[in-house]
């Protein structure tokens, strides 16, 4: 029987046209396997030796005084003293940070305490005790230790047993507010103001030694379209606010505003292309050309890896809006860790060409390592779509950097990072005599001014004298939470450089080593330069050989669902008729049919079916009757 057409049809008419030959180079290394990825990266990456000297160099010295002139007083020592004594590293630290994240969604007391007894319970906090210069963190420990013990005594009986319903009455709720006063302690640390007003005026004492800003209104992806309406009002909102004092000026010289595109739609996906293209890009254009009329820039953030072709079918189609021309303020974020990272610089800088506009291109390494290599594990994939050790994260952003460099007609390079070899390294890519507009450095607020102040400051006063934008993310403290989060796992992870530099342990000149000397080194010990992290396994090898992962499908990636599509096309099913199976049946008629669909796409139809008249089963039971006799 001819088969029918109609069965995935809606998935063909959902595949995009023919893609550009570099968006197809994007797809093509989404999942590549790491060290070919590496291996390609190797000439990019590395320095000539006077170079490579000289950026050392200037590392060192930028560790040695940022690590001579941490803040041991004030808001910031505390809750840098408190994230160094508490690593992600430390049985503690989880805990800590897991009870933090979950205090502050759990709407009531009762689960709160349920919780405090759950975490902190077990921990060994009394190692902690005495590490600390900082009397907070000394006094901080106390409190959890005093509390982890005695309601970990649930089964004692006694004196214990009394102290212990003493000290629950009185101790659960202090823990509640205790950790309540210190996840608003970091936030302040992290956020710049609670409203853009407050913001604006918080970044005036920065901006008076040499720093720019660009303002992120917090809040994650919208649920609903209720939440994408309040986002896109606080987008509009800052805008107007930073517009006060930017007339006259390039968007390089003022303040700018980086957007979430899954704050301004809840559907947000590849799966919804045609809700994204026909409602989002409208919210995306209104903001755009908002900011082009106050000469502000304005940065397509990055988020996971499953988005970033539709960020890219987006920009695309912004750069050739008629009503945006001239206008050097469209910016796009690129993170190192994904393999594909050069590929998608080498994507921009032809679009700059062919639209007649200079982007500008955040690069960043990234913020959701954790997610990444966790999705890629429980949806089966091939591979991940980011690199699995530090140190080829590292070597990525330096091939990266070098592109963005060589392109200066295209692109305004905009380096973010707090690690001092990498700042120093892309000070030597772009050589010592800086240009106005050339390029510019980026820190996050709360994370990376210490260091940038060395670099934003005049020559004649020990500085670099190159320019430098905070980001500087605005909200709620009930809206930080989950940048928060990022920000306390970047911080606390002990492969940070803010963390290292704090430990007085690590020398200095380990500190600051160069990406590539780290990835030679890994390769002499395991024979292949840039082989993926020996403790983390492909997603289909994480049960281990005797037990492969359930093998999965990327229906993110255009590719797969081309070749998905082909795949269902040529096994498509027949058109089924089913009718009954008795002797002497009835003629049918079309009244009698009924049509049988997908019950998970309604507009496929499977076949029909003919069910059994009365009659027909009264002939039926005759039959037999009549047989058995």
């Amino acid at each position: 029987m001819t088969p029918d057409p109609r069965p995935f049809q809606m998935l063909g008419q959902a595949l995009r046209a023919p893609q550009h030959p570099l968006r197809d180079a994007i797809d093509l290394v989404t999942r590549r396997d790491e060290a070919s990825c590496v291996q390609a990266l190797m000439a990019d990456a590395t320095l000539p030796p006077e170079q490579a000297d000289a950026a050392r160099n200037l590392a060192l010295d930028l560790a040695t005084r940022l690590r001579q002139r941490q803040v041991v007083a004030g808001r910031d020592g505390l809750v840098q003293a408190l994230m160094q004594e508490f690593s992600l590293s430390s049985h503690e630290g989880v805990a800590l940070m897991c009870l933090a994240e979950a205090l502050l969604r759990i709407p009531d007391q009762a689960t709160r305490d349920a919780l405090i007894r759950d975490k902190v319970g077990d921990t060994d906090w009394a190692a902690h005790l005495g590490h600390s210069p900082s009397l907070f963190v000394n006094a901080t420990t106390w409190g959890l230790m005093l509390t982890g013990k005695l309601v970990s005594t649930h089964g004692e009986t006694g004196l214990l047993a009394a102290l212990k319903r003493v000290a629950i009455k009185g101790g659960e709720p202090l823990i509640r507010k205790s950790v309540d006063v210190a996840m608003r302690l970091m936030g302040e640390q992290f956020v710049i103001g609670e409203t853009i007003e407050q913001a604006l005026r918080n970044a005036r004492k920065h901006e008076a030694k040499g720093f720019r800003h660009s303002y992120d209104m917090l809040g994650e992806a919208a649920l609903t379209e209720e939440d994408a309406q309040r986002y896109m009002q606080a987008y509009e909102d800052a805008i107007h606010a930073m517009a006060q004092d930017t007339q006259g000026r390039h968007p390089y010289d003022n303040p700018g505003i980086s957007i979430k595109l899954s704050a301004l739609h809840p559907r947000y996906c590849r799966s919804q292309y045609a809700r994204v293209m026909d409602e989002l890009y409208p919210r995306l254009l209104h903001l755009s050309t908002l900011a082009c009329h106050h000469h502000i820039g304005l940065n397509i953030d990055a988020e996971e890896s499953e988005r970033l072709s539709l960020s890219l079918d987006l920009i695309e189609r912004l750069c050739h809006e008629p009503a945006l021309q001239g206008w050097d303020g469209i910016g796009f974020v690129v993170q190192a860790y994904q393999k594909r990272a050069p590929f998608v610089i080498n994507y921009l800088i032809d679009l700059a060409r062919r639209s007649g506009h200079r982007l500008m291109v955040r690069l960043v390494k990234g913020a959701y390592w954790d997610s990444e290599i966790k999705r890629a594990q429980i949806e089966g994939q091939v591979d991940y779509p980011v690199y699995t050790r530090k140190a080829h994260t590292d070597l990525a952003y330096l091939a990266c950097a070098r592109k963005l460099l060589a392109a200066p007609a295209e692109v305004y390079p905009q380096f973010a990072t707090h690690n001092a070899h990498t700042l120093a390294a892309v000070r030597e890519l772009a050589g010592p005599a800086f240009q106005p507009g050339q390029y510019e450095f980026q820190c996050l607020h709360g994370m990376g001014e210490p260091l940038y102040e060395m670099v934003v400051s005049a020559a004649d006063q020990g500085g670099l004298g190159l320019p430098c934008r905070i980001y500087a993310p605005v909200g709620t403290h009930e809206t930080l939470l989950a940048y928060l989060v990022r920000r306390l796992l970047e911080n606390g992870a002990n492969s940070s450089f803010v963390n290292r530099l704090a430990d007085e342990r690590i020398d200095l000149e380990t500190l600051v080593e160069s990406p590539l000397v780290s990835v030679l080194r890994h390769a002499e010990a395991e024979g292949v330069i840039g082989a993926p992290h020996p403790a983390i396994p492909l997603p289909l090898d994480l049960y281990g050989k005797h037990r492969p992962n359930s093998p999965g499908l990327d229906l993110h990636h255009e590719a797969t669902l081309i070749q998905l599509h082909a795949e269902l096309a040529r096994e498509a099913l027949p058109h089924i008729e089913v009718q009954p199976i008795v002797a002497q049946a009835l003629p049918a008629h079309d009244a009698s049919w009924h049509t049988v669909r997908n019950p998970a796409e309604r507009r496929d139809t499977v076949g029909r079916v003919r069910w059994a008249s009365l009659s027909e089963v009264d002939q039926a039971v005759q039959d037999s009757a009549a047989c058995a006799r």
